[in-house]
């Protein structure tokens, strides 16, 4: 078994708290004007990104499996990806359907750490 790289873990980390905040920026003015689809897609994103952070920050004291280790690099650059493009979104709705699209790699890595 491997055990996780600290510095991309921090990195990977970084985005994704990153992410969660401007998930948690959007005021609830905007949230209640949303369609139920965009509502949901938004609370779904705050669940993976919770969940994705969560398993990190365990996988930091424990030993990986190959196949997560495999794809670390890959989840670095997944999370640097989707921290940018929902920064450079000013429209919460474009930020929203942004980070449901650029979760399914990320969540597709942090599978692998079971």
């Amino acid at each position: 078994m491997a055990q996780v790289d600290p510095l991309v873990n921090q990195e990977t980390l970084g985005s994704l708290r990153n992410v969660r905040r401007r998930l948690y920026a959007v005021p609830e003015s905007e949230l209640s004007a949303m369609s139920l689809d965009d509502q949901a897609k938004y609370g779904a994103n705050l669940h993976q990104v919770g969940l994705a952070i969560l398993k990190l920050e365990a996988a930091k004291l424990k030993e990986v499996n190959d196949a997560f280790k495999a794809k670390e690099t890959s989840l670095q650059q997944a999370t640097a990806k989707l921290e940018a493009d929902s920064a450079a979104l000013a429209d919460a709705v474009k930020m929203i359907r942004a980070i449901s699209e650029g979760l399914s790699l990320v969540t597709q890595v942090i599978s692998l750490l079971g």
